[in-house]
């Protein structure tokens, strides 16, 4: 089993001090995925319950593209929409995706004008959108696609192991 900073949750701050909600929000959106993606296989990422839909391989790599654009925009101060990524399509594809949620959140608490200032560029011809898209874009667009990630794993017969998502705890026995 891999060791990682969403293994569990810290005890929530008080989320009306400053950004510990939208922090709370991101070490939420970790914990799930991380645990969603436990024990995955290679072939549970290949897997599409029907022609069209999306694997969780697919899953995986928006899931990537979504959360780097958070983490550019905060970066950065703005982010146009990569598309989605072409690869990070595999069983510890998740690995990368906590590293940039870890990321983005330690810019964030060092620097909360960060998260004020940030901006996402989407759609044609560029339309500015402020801090506030990034909640309601690509973060809750994340946690959608996690809640697929688990739904699929189901389909393809490799349940995720049951966390306790409300209390930050890991599956007993992990």
């Amino acid at each position: 089993m891999v060791t990682t900073p969403f293994d569990s949750l810290p005890a929530p701050s008080n989320p009306t001090d400053g950004v510990e909600g939208v922090v709370r929000l991101l070490q939420g959106l970790g914990f799930r995925l991380r645990w969603a993606c436990e024990g995955l296989a290679e072939a549970d990422c290949d897997a599409k319950p029907v022609p069209g839909a999306w694997s969780i391989g697919d899953q995986l790599a928006h899931l990537t593209a979504l959360v780097r654009w958070g983490r550019s925009a905060v970066e950065n101060g703005q982010a146009s929409w990569p598309g989605n990524v072409t690869d990070n399509r595999h069983p510890l594809a998740y690995l990368e995706i906590l590293e940039d949620l870890s990321a983005t959140i330690g810019v964030i608490r060092r620097d909360p004008r960060a998260l004020a200032e940030a901006t996402l560029l989407a759609g044609a011809p560029e339309p500015v959108f402020g801090a506030g898209y990034l909640i309601n874009g690509p973060w809750a667009d994340a946690l959608h696609h996690v809640g697929q990630v688990t739904l699929l794993r189901k389909l393809v017969g490799n349940p995720a192991p049951a966390a306790r998502a409300f209390h930050g705890q890991p599956p007993k026995g992990a």
